[in-house]
């Protein structure tokens, strides 16, 4: 391709139009006519097998620091065959040796009329190869001469052995550089992640905001918003699971097309970090959430059990109590779908904001926290936190016509990390009877069940050997039970109500919405098949046990 530039552009130009204050020409005046042809900062001390010529160079002077005078002149030779068109410097001379690199640079340049300007050692690099580039060449090469600068910049920041992470900070910081104006990242909560400069805060994202493209060949489109400052925000998407903002901010000065340009070049190397953060994240927290399933599910010897709550920083002299949440379908209970899936990754991130993070677990349809005791915490303020949290995914739910329902249960009180298992297991319990438990209190909507105020129902629920189950119904509750089934009848019903409002025939009328001598008759059935003495209050427990026994058989 043939490079057009525009005509004659010289040093004494870019010296007469006073466009950077504290640039100083340090040199003889001999050379300052020699045209601009291009600008390269000097990344290397071989840098003259890169230069097509006429160059105007940028150098501090550190990447010569290890050659010695004799290979200093060599390279300063061969800089001369390119007819570089002069240098601008940055003095450095905090040792003998760059204070003799200096001296010999400088001597060179006069005897061959190459002119050395020097600026600040704060000065910006960046600033003046936009503004030269600008005065050199037409708008068109600027942009594609500015646009390989910039990528072979960024793309030199990633070694093999950098992580990921200070690979991230290492382009924000170069990055502010060469845009000459802050650059910061956010999480898809507005959180402040990285940032070219020190200041930290949340972003905010206004209202009135407008869509911006900027005048340069790009795929990529930004928010344009005024607070402080002027600032443009990208929205960044990494594998459909994790939204990021990307800010500049018109601090320093207004962005121009050949900063949007840096944006562009910025922008794949930014992708490919943030996707593989993403993908490491993703690995790390499949592993440890197989960890804390084993943890929880009692699968991890004693000794592994020790090094996994090392990890999650629990500790065995605190009383812990885990609590599931699941998602209910209205189907069969593995009837796993894409709503659920999606619908519990909502959840998960809802829970989050009130609870540790480390201390989550989520598969396909369950959310399992691990709840650390606090002192000071009130005995129900963690089931009314809970309870609120569940109506408010519930209504959710209903709002997107879904026939599933959002379940909490919450496993008792144990002591340390090694009894986490049976917390879990009971909490399962707790969901898996929220039917009858939902009968044995009276209450349809209960969905939040605490195993720590069920009671004797915890002992009977953790019976799977159904023969043994059923030696705890007493042969009234029986006979009573065969009855409703040949004449399909309601008599259990009517006793369970009976008995749960104590042993009240109008209350039982009432919630049955029967007349309260269809309740007397019922009961007076009972007594009569059964020979049943209400007044005795030990039957009276054994059969409301054995009603609740019976409601468990039936789901087993």
């Amino acid at each position: 391709m043939e490079v057009q530039t525009r005509m004659g552009y010289t040093v004494k130009d870019f010296i007469d139009s006073n466009k950077f204050p504290g640039m100083k020409l340090i040199s003889d005046n001999s050379g300052i006519n020699r045209e601009i042809k291009g600008v390269r900062i000097i990344a290397a001390p071989d840098m003259e097998i890169f230069l097509v010529g006429g160059e105007l160079l940028l150098t501090s002077l550190m990447v010569y620091e290890k050659l010695d005078e004799r290979m200093m002149l060599s390279h300063l030779e061969e800089l001369n065959k390119k007819q570089v068109s002069g240098f601008i410097v940055k003095r450095i001379q905090n040792t003998a040796h760059q204070s003799k690199l200096f001296e010999t640079l400088l001597l060179f340049c006069n005897e061959h009329s190459i002119p050395v300007l020097e600026i600040p050692q704060d000065f910006n690099y960046w600033l003046i190869i936009k503004y030269l580039l600008s005065q050199v060449f037409n708008i068109e090469i600027a942009k594609a001469v500015y646009s390989k600068m910039t990528r072979d910049k960024f793309n030199r920041l990633f070694p093999e052995e950098t992580s990921e992470y200070r690979s991230l900070e290492n382009l924000f910081d170069r990055a502010g550089r060469i845009l000459g104006n802050p650059i910061v990242l956010y999480d898809e909560d507005f959180h402040y992640m990285y940032s070219s400069t020190s200041e930290e805060s949340d972003l905010i994202i206004v209202d009135d905001y407008e869509k911006y493209v900027p005048n340069i060949i790009s795929r990529y489109e930004y928010m344009r918003q005024k607070r402080k400052n002027v600032e443009y925000i990208r929205k960044i998407n990494i594998l459909n699971q994790c939204t990021f903002y990307l800010v500049v901010s018109e601090v320093n000065g207004p962005l121009r097309e050949l900063d949007f340009i840096t944006l562009d070049s910025l922008m794949p190397l930014l992708l490919y970090v943030l996707t593989q953060i993403i993908t490491n994240k993703n690995m790390e927290k499949k592993y440890h959430r197989d960890l804390e399933y084993r943890l929880l599910n009692g699968s991890l010897s004693e000794a592994e059990e020790d090094d996994v709550a090392n990890l999650f920083k629990l500790d065995v002299t605190e009383d812990y109590r885990v609590v599931t949440c699941y998602l209910k379908t209205g189907k069969h209970k593995d009837n796993f779908t894409v709503f659920q899936r999606k619908k519990m990754e909502v959840i998960e991130k809802a829970i989050l904001d009130f609870v540790p993070r480390e201390y989550i677990y989520c598969n396909t349809n369950q959310v399992i926290y691990i709840h650390k005791e606090n002192r000071t915490e009130g005995k129900q303020d963690l089931r009314k936190k809970l309870e609120e949290f569940q109506r408010m995914i519930q209504e959710q739910l209903k709002e997107e016509k879904s026939k599933y329902e959002f379940l909490i249960g919450v496993g008792n009180k144990v002591k340390g990390y090694h009894n986490l298992k049976e917390s879990f297991a009971d909490s399962k319990i707790a969901i898996e009877y929220i039917d009858v438990i939902r009968k044995i209190v009276g209450d349809a909507n209960k969905s939040v069940v605490d195993c720590s105020k069920l009671g004797f129902f915890h002992i009977f629920a953790n019976i799977k050997d159904e023969k043994q189950l059923g030696t705890y119904i007493p042969d009234t509750v029986h006979e009573i039970h065969q009855y409703d089934i040949q004449k399909n009848g309601e008599l259990i019903d009517t006793l369970e109500c009976y008995l749960n409002h104590k042993q009240s025939i109008r209350k039982a009328s009432e919630l049955m919405g029967v007349h309260a001598r269809t309740v007397s008759y019922r009961l007076q059935k009972i007594v009569k098949l059964t020979g049943m003495d209400f007044d005795n209050v030990a039957e009276m427990l054994a059969v409301r046990n054995g009603i609740i026994i019976l409601k468990i058989l039936e789901l087993l």
